[in-house]
């Protein structure tokens, strides 16, 4: 039968299983591996496929199948469904177990297990930078009158640090923090070809998706750059650039956007050429006027 209720917990479950304390399905020692897995990384379940976790705990992914019809769901896809109602749901009950569970789990201080959640997050972020979607973000960016970058939530330090990055190389890059409650600074600025990047993570701001739409509207490119939990940003533009983040720390760390946003800047500065030179060459002048350095 279907699972429709998180109590008991799926990751109680899973540790009650691993103990050997529930008799009615023995667990093989590669499903025991998965439960191990699983157990040391409460919230992998929501942000990760069979197929990785799979990977994971070095195992097929038919053992991994298998595993969940023995924990009683019908298949992966709905013990996914519960992992994410049960960690994700964005109420206070939901994010406090979650944080009691990372509490109690000896397995978050696994070093080498966040170092290659990481490593591979950022794989990912190499990899979306073959797409050809990438490319089309790339010539947007650099060939935009003006570029704005919004960051919601804990995400707003990687808009202002794009921002002033992105002003290194080219003119006309600004932040969004919406202190002014309506973005006036974008949405009254008819100038020119203009880029948006929105970034955000889960629980996503409330005025993100209406601050993209509002751009569309009238007529600017929109880049969002997210984590895979997204679920509003392709219905408004199909340049989303959806990065894992790593369920190993309670406060998801941003290594993939944050990557992400670099290589991005990087890859301007290819596609702007020898006007970087010539931005370069008048910033250094304004640096030198102004004697802000201390060498």
């Amino acid at each position: 039968m279907k699972r429709s209720s998180p109590d008991p917990s799926f990751i109680e479950e899973v540790k009650r299983r691993l103990e050997g304390t529930d008799s009615s399905n023995h667990l093989t020692k590669l499903e025991r591996r998965i439960a191990a897995y699983l157990s040391a990384n409460p919230n992998a379940l929501a942000v990760e496929n069979s197929a990785t976790i799979a990977k994971r705990a070095y195992v097929s992914p038919m053992t991994v199948t298998r595993f969940f019809k023995k924990m009683g769901f019908e298949s992966a896809a709905d013990a996914k469904d519960l992992a994410r109602r049960q960690f994700y749901d964005g109420s206070p009950e939901a994010v406090g177990a979650r944080f009691e569970s990372f509490r109690r789990t000896p397995g978050r201080q696994d070093q080498d297990m966040q170092l290659a959640h990481a490593t591979e997050a950022m794989r990912k972020a190499s990899d979306t930078r073959q797409l050809p979607m990438w490319q089309h973000i790339v010539k947007a960016v650099a060939g935009a009158d003006s570029v704005y970058a919004a960051g919601f939530q804990t995400m707003r330090y990687l808009a202002n640090g794009l921002v002033q990055r992105l002003n290194y190389i080219r003119p006309n890059a600004y932040e969004l923090d919406g202190v002014d409650g309506t973005y006036a600074q974008f949405l009254t600025n008819p100038r020119g070809p203009r880029v948006l990047i929105v970034i955000d993570s889960f629980r996503y701001g409330r005025n993100g998706p209406l601050l993209a739409r509002a751009a569309q509207e009238q007529g600017a490119e929109v880049v969002v750059f997210c984590d895979e939990l997204c679920d509003w940003a392709t219905s408004i533009t199909p340049h989303v650039v959806a990065l894992p983040m790593e369920p190993d720390l309670f406060l998801w760390p941003s290594t993939a956007l944050h990557f992400s946003l670099n290589l991005l800047v990087q890859d301007v500065i290819d596609e702007l050429g020898d006007s970087v030179t010539a931005h370069l060459k008048q910033l250094s002048q304004a640096q030198d006027t102004f004697g802000q350095y201390a060498r």
